[in-house]
């Protein structure tokens, strides 16, 4: 199987790369990305061939997906600051180019990357399934983005039934080495001071109610992984367990929980925002509190995953890698 995947050298394209690596089925990978790793870069960034192209500007992707027998859409601008015009270019406009160079190029099966942002709020602390409603946080530019994509693969489904197209629909995902990367995207400019704190969060200001999953990016490309050998179609979530209290979110992150009012909380992080000081606004928080939890049945029934990396260990183990500025050969991934 010749596979492509976009967004390689990021989080979960390095836990997919890892996971690709030497295994059965798998006869050669095509990594795109908008930088590459240097040469002599470490696995799993070496038994790749690697192709650098911006989505959100690049021409025709067709020549690249010629040839593949699958191709895996990773790329994707978390968080976009105060750019919110280059963040669409390469969410939404990137995404487009991508399904559409998979039809042209006849590609067989397409596994996106989407999110639980997806998902309509849902503040009732039981979990939904893949068939819960699908319209998004509309205050969070990247839950609208993310439904966008969904909303193209439904209409390129419909017109081309011969394409078989897998969503993977994770919440917030972590490993330890995109511990730096992680921080940057949080914190901006403030990022090295991770260092000098440890990575301890003193104080986390959230509303008594919220409660967050995670999950290990590991566990993510093993779900990825067996939907792309089972050629699996529609959507699974994937997450971590148990789910985080804000009292155990804080604890983890070596400080203690402020119950705060989520109207102050986020008040407090767009004022934060717009000064400049760090990249997330308050819409960060209405995905905190609106996003539903997730039921993974489907992914265990059908494709046999089960998530090997507790979540309270996966939090663990990205603070204390942040703490001592882990990092990769990516330029993604590099350390502070």
């Amino acid at each position: 199987m010749r596979v492509v995947v976009t967004g390689a050298s990021g989080n979960i394209g390095t836990a997919l790369l890892r996971w690709l690596d030497g295994r059965a089925g798998i006869g050669s990978v095509v990594a795109l990305a908008r930088h590459a790793p240097p040469a002599g870069a470490e696995t799993p960034y070496a038994r790749v061939s690697w192709v650098e192209r911006d989505l959100g500007t690049a021409g025709d992707l067709a020549e690249v997906f010629s040839g593949a027998d699958a191709v895996v859409h990773l790329a994707w601008d978390i968080v976009p600051g105060h750019h919110r015009a280059a963040h669409t270019r390469t969410n939404r406009e990137g995404s487009r180019r991508v399904v559409d160079a998979v039809v042209r190029a006849g590609v067989p099966q397409l596994v996106h990357l989407s999110s639980a942002a997806v998902y309509s709020p849902h503040r009732a602390r039981t979990a939904v399934t893949e068939d819960w409603p699908r319209r998004g946080v509309r205050t969070s530019a990247y839950s609208r983005d993310k439904v966008d994509v969904e909303d193209l693969l439904d209409r390129v489904e419909a017109e081309h039934p011969e394409l078989r197209v897998a969503r993977i629909r994770p919440p917030a995902v972590l490993q330890p080495a995109a511990a730096s990367e992680i921080a940057r995207m949080m914190l901006g400019r403030a990022a090295p001071l991770v260092r000098v704190a440890r990575a301890r969060v003193p104080l986390l200001p959230l509303p008594p109610g919220a409660v967050v999953q995670v999950v290990a990016a590991d566990d993510v490309a093993d779900l990825a992984g067996r939907a792309l050998l089972a050629r699996a179609t529609g959507a699974f979530n994937v997450a971590g367990e148990p789910h985080l209290s804000p009292v155990l979110l804080a604890r983890l992150l070596g400080g203690h929980h402020l119950p705060m009012p989520a109207t102050t909380a986020r008040a407090m992080l767009t004022g934060a925002w717009r000064l400049r000081l760090q990249p997330l606004d308050g819409s960060w928080l209405d995905l905190v509190l609106d996003t539903p939890l997730l039921d993974c049945t489907r992914a265990r029934d059908e494709l046999g995953w089960r998530p090997e990396y507790d979540a309270r260990l996966t939090v663990l183990a990205t603070r204390h890698a942040a703490a001592g500025s882990a990092g990769t050969h990516s330029p993604r991934l590099r350390p502070l």
